[in-house]
């Protein structure tokens, strides 16, 4: 006689922000992952559902095996020592992380499976693949990068930009000029055009919805919640 498989229990930090929001709707459509604990200072107390935002991570219970973050830079480096003592693996999709966040992350993953991604789309992460053989390709041709969002966002240019000048530069030892645009409720778009002579390459990428942040960020918690400490990208979980 087979059994239904019990769902992965998670944690999200930024439970009560724009993208955990997001986050935690579309996570109640899925059978095979379970939210049990929301973090978020500035909501705590709050409900969705029957889950009841906490304030903050002292420990984490109901045998979570991943914790998902989408919180704020500032917060990255005490939720990555919350997983990181209890043994959660982590998923994390904040950006414009300094330094010292940075070497936390890397250093979490000596003792717990790590994942982060500035742009959690899979869309997004085949770009950077795409964008990578590109300017291999062409390496002569002048590139340029323009990325759009909303108003509210904090950092300009955006992680997702950052990381694609650095795949660019890793490629062929040059960066992209980036223009960046705050407009409206954009959620997101970034192009990147290589032109040479009597032509141009423009590839980009446009989200209509935060909800696909929400399905990336879920696939990736799906796909490490079982894995050996190390750290992972979201080209691991797509087989990039």
């Amino acid at each position: 006689m087979s059994h239904k498989s019990e769902p992965i229990h998670a944690a999200l930090f930024g439970a009560a922000g724009r993208m955990g929001r997001v986050i935690l709707h579309e996570a109640r459509q899925l059978a095979t992952i379970k939210i049990v604990h929301g973090f978020d200072p500035a909501g705590a107390g709050q409900y969705f559902d029957d889950l009841r935002i906490e304030p903050n991570c002292y420990g984490v219970r109901d045998h979570v095996q991943v914790a998902i973050d989408f919180s704020l830079a500032d917060a990255v480096l005490d939720n990555v020592a919350c997983c990181r003592k209890g043994k959660v693996n982590y998923v994390c999709g904040v950006t414009a992380l300094g330094d010292a966040a940075q070497t936390a992350v890397r250093e979490a993953a000596k003792d717990i499976a790590v994942l982060h991604a500035p742009n959690m789309s899979p869309g997004m992460n085949l770009l950077f693949a795409l964008v990578a053989e590109a300017a291999a390709a062409l390496p002569e041709y002048k590139m340029y990068l323009s990325e759009s969002h909303h108003t509210k966002k904090l950092d300009a240019p955006s992680g997702t930009a950052v990381r694609i000048a650095e795949i660019v530069h890793d490629a062929v030892g040059k960066r992209p000029e980036i223009f960046s645009l705050r407009v409206g409720d954009v959620i997101g778009e970034h192009t990147i055009i290589l032109g040479g002579h009597g032509e141009r390459v423009e590839i980009t990428h446009r989200a209509d919805s935060r909800a696909v942040f929400a399905h990336g960020a879920l696939r990736a918690a799906e796909w490490l919640a079982h894995r050996p400490a190390g750290f992972y990208s979201m080209a691991d979980v797509l087989g990039l």
